[in-house]
């Protein structure tokens, strides 16, 4: 089977443009058939001649309880596609969501709508975290008016799902190039950056993005201490739990610590930590993580809150 774009998000969110752009794209192309599960309809109708020039063909699933293998791979023996499209609901279950054993290739791809991304954000969190927790991208669109808030809600889909590719689009759907240092609750220009509290969850989630911008820099933290078992090795975990969804939906954020003096700090203590920003290359996901180089480390009382939000 060829690769299968799954494509999610609410309703006129700009699921079917995206879709319609895609198709009309050189690079898009391709000499055999495309199947277009379409599970909702929004205001936007596809072009039903370059459907036909592009030779797609467009199946439809009204109901949720039909977006079922069975259901799919009966499509898929009718129009015998090259590639599958799905356009789906974004009301539909995507956590339980069981694909047919053959789709081994799927790029997750969600759409939001960024003027309205807080109210659903509020109010339909739970699934707006399940729209993103295994897509390979996010588009937010019609970023015009609310550029000022797009680091924010940057920082909320990447601490559901932290490896997200996030591009913004103006209301002409004309990519935006934006960088987001100046919206972070601390400066980088002092001495020591201080990222205690809900600050830290900042920090994690812009240091895995902004890596060799905090290189070198000094930083202040208040973590919990998780040690690993085998004993003599002069490095641990200091992280805190954020809440990324809901109360059910906890994640840990941790950074790698190098110090001499391990010993004097025990699994679950609470410490307040200063070092600096190093990198270190992880061969596991090929990719370099931030580490913190430790100076100093004081035991502290736990915090009151010891879940923190992410801003």
């Amino acid at each position: 089977m060829g690769k299968v774009y799954f494509v999610n998000g609410f309703l006129d969110a700009g699921k079917t443009t995206f879709i319609q752009d895609l198709l009309e794209e050189d690079y898009f192309e391709i000499k055999g058939k495309t199947l277009l599960i379409q599970c909702e309809e929004g205001e936007v109708e596809y072009d039903d001649y370059l459907l036909n020039h592009l030779k797609v063909t467009v199946k439809k699933i009204e109901n949720e309880e039909d977006f079922g293998t069975e259901h799919i791979v009966e499509f898929e023996i009718e129009v015998m596609p090259e590639r599958i499209i799905v356009e789906f609901n974004g009301m539909w279950d995507r956590k339980n969501l069981v694909f047919p054993e053959h789709w081994d290739d799927i790029m997750e791809i969600v759409i939001i709508d960024a003027s309205t991304f807080e109210i659903f954000a509020a109010n339909m969190k739970s699934f707006m975290s399940e729209h993103v927790r295994k897509a390979y991208l996010t588009i937010f669109n019609n970023c015009d008016d609310v550029m000022d808030k797009m680091a924010s809600y940057r920082r909320s889909v990447k601490a559901v799902n932290p490896s997200l590719n996030i591009v913004c689009k103006d209301k002409h759907g004309e990519d935006i190039l934006q960088k987001f240092e100046d919206d972070l609750p601390y400066s980088l220009d002092d001495e020591v950056i201080d990222v205690r509290d809900d600050k830290f969850s900042v920090f994690y989630l812009d240091s895995l993005d902004n890596l060799d911008r905090y290189l070198g820099k000094k930083i202040v933290f208040t973590a919990q201490i998780m040690k690993a078992k085998e004993e003599g090795k002069d490095i641990f975990l200091a992280g805190r739990f954020a809440m990324t969804c809901c109360e059910q939906d906890i994640s840990l954020f941790g950074i790698i610590c190098h110090h001499s003096g391990t010993d004097s700090v025990e699994n679950d203590d609470w410490v307040e930590i200063t070092g600096t920003v190093d990198k270190e290359y992880v061969k596991q996901y090929d990719v370099e993580f931030p580490v913190c180089i430790v100076e100093s480390i004081r035991p502290c009382d736990k915090p009151k809150r010891e879940v923190i939000s992410v801003i």
